[in-house]
Formats: C-alpha cells, structure tokens, sequence
C-alpha cells in the first residue's frame, strides 16, 4: 500500500511561575502538512466477515506552525507496527470493511524548525490507535486492489518538552499527533474464489 497522510499536532501549553506556583493553561492546534506513507502487511482469517491484519508502516507526520511572522515545519518520520480487526461484508459490487486497532510508533527520523520544538524530545517509541474504512473492488482472481481511509490519533504523548522562558517561569508543551491517512494498495490472495461452474 502507499497513499498520503495529512498531519496536524495538538500542543498543551503550560506555564509555571516557581515564585507563587502559578499556572497558565493553554491548547493549540497547529496548521496540517500533507506527506507521504508506505505499507506491506499481511492478512489472516477463512471467516467470510472477520479478518486480522498485521503491517509495517513507514509513515511521514508532522504539522506547519503559523505564527505572524513565519510559518514552521514540523516533521516526523515513524516506522510502524499496525494491527488491524477487520469487519467485511462481501457484495456485488465490492466489499466494504471496517478496521480498528492499535498501533506501536518507532520515531525514525525528526526535522523541527518550530522554537518551540527545538529540544530532540519527542519520544522514540509510543503508541496510537487507528479506525478506518475501506473497500475492495470485485476481481476474479488472486489480485485484489483496495483503497483505505484511516484516522490515527496518537494514545499517549509523543512528546512533552520543558524550556525556561524567564529565569521565574518555565514553559512546558505536551504533543499529541493527529493524521489522516489516505491508501491505495493490492493484495494477492492465495485461494481466490473462482466462479461457480456453468452448466447447460
């Protein structure tokens, strides 16, 4: 499979004043970039309406912060273990399914420009979860091409960075990642279904 992914992070900005103990609260969600992502998976299951997917995935997040002054690219590179349940129901006209599961993200690769970003804190490994729908076109044989559309918002944080702003108050941001994932693929199945025997 390959397809795009559109990324967009949100921040929880909290500002702490060591005099009084004070905190200021605040959330912001950053602009969406548009990147790519990359598949090879494997499926399992003879059951017409259940089956388990498990994939590894290269897939490209990240946002754009937008400021008055500038405009920022944050980008992060994962490399993905996905787990998929799958709930089909085969048709005429194709077969439409469902897909939810977890997934465990290895960061690869990191390019920040944000100054709010600039500590190398995001954490290597962390967890998400994704929900999907998908449909398989009608073909009589082993190839079966599919396209996807999945949401993957991120379980626990990828990131939570400390910075002193003044020598009283020190700023924290936690990171969460939110992306669209658009995918085009194929899967070749090993006992397709042949076409019922015609007789005169």
């Amino acid at each position: 499979m390959g397809g795009l992914t559109l990324g967009r992070q949100k921040w929880w900005i909290t500002e702490i004043n060591s005099a009084d103990q004070s905190k200021t609260e605040s959330t912001f969600k950053t602009k969406r970039i548009l990147r790519f992502n990359g598949e090879i998976f494997a499926e399992f299951g003879k059951h017409p309406n259940f089956h388990w997917r498990t994939e590894f995935q290269y897939n490209q997040k990240g946002s754009i912060e937008k400021t008055s002054a500038d405009k920022f690219k944050n980008k992060l590179d994962y490399i993905c273990w996905n787990n998929f349940l799958i709930i089909r129901q085969e048709d005429f006209l194709g077969t439409p399914y469902f897909l939810i599961g977890p997934r465990v993200e290895y960061k690869f690769k990191q390019g920040l420009q944000s100054p709010l970003l600039l500590n190398d804190d995001f954490q290597s490994l962390h967890f998400s979860w994704s929900v999907g729908l998908g449909w398989e076109f009608v073909t009589y044989g082993r190839f079966k091409p599919f396209v996807e559309i999945h949401y993957n918002p991120d379980l626990n944080k990828a990131s939570t960075q400390s910075d002193p702003v003044l020598p009283e108050i020190i700023s924290a941001t936690t990171v969460k990642n939110r992306a669209w994932e658009l995918r085009i693929g194929f899967k070749i199945v090993r006992n397709p279904t042949k076409c019922p025997a015609v007789y005169k």
